[in-house]
């Protein structure tokens, strides 16, 4: 699910959807059959959809890592500034939320993020036991130097895929998240 999430987030530009607001996600195909239900004993590790995700998001989590290891960011630490810099969050809560990370991972990521000056805490006005993030202008201009790294692994992983090929994947990915919300 990790990967779904990160891959519709920050590759496709889209946002989970409820279950009610896709009901034709719920629906298959006319006319097609629908998946059979594995038992335990048909059961192959190697060859589960779960496991073919799971590679694809480690794949795509080290080439993130290693495309970005001279910046001496992370994948999360990436989309923590992106999620900043989009305006998608303006708290840790909500960015544990929308990057699905624990709260004890976010806390040390924000703090190498803060003590690098691309990020402040500040309290917020409204409410003085919250805490509030700013992207500052260093993580911005990171941000952007940044960006191409990702939008060429964006491109690498679909490499040969026809726009057709695209929308299905993306349609597909939209359905699994809907089938696990």
């Amino acid at each position: 699910v990790h990967i779904v999430a990160f891959i519709l987030r920050y590759f496709f530009g889209r946002q989970l959807m409820n279950l009610a607001d896709a009901p034709s996600l719920i629906d298959g195909i006319a006319g097609t059959e629908p998946a059979r239900a594995l038992t335990p004993e048909d059961y192959r590790t190697e060859e589960s959809v779960a496991f073919k995700m799971n590679l694809v998001h480690l794949l795509l989590g080290s080439e993130i890592d290693r495309k970005l290891s001279a910046s001496g960011l992370s994948a999360l630490q990436w989309g923590i500034l992106k999620a900043l810099y989009d305006e998608r969050a303006r708290t840790p809560t909500a960015l544990c939320r929308i990057l699905l990370a624990d709260s004890g991972a976010m806390t040390r990521k924000l703090d190498s993020l803060e003590r690098r000056g691309l990020i402040e805490r500040i309290r917020s006005i409204s409410d003085r036991r919250s805490i509030e993030l700013v992207l500052k202008e260093s993580g911005r201009q990171l941000l952007r130097e940044t960006l191409p790294h990702i939008v060429e692994t964006s491109n690498r992983q679909l490499l040969g895929f026809s726009v057709d090929e695209v929308a299905t994947v993306k349609r597909l990915l939209d359905r699994m998240v809907v089938n696990l919300s």
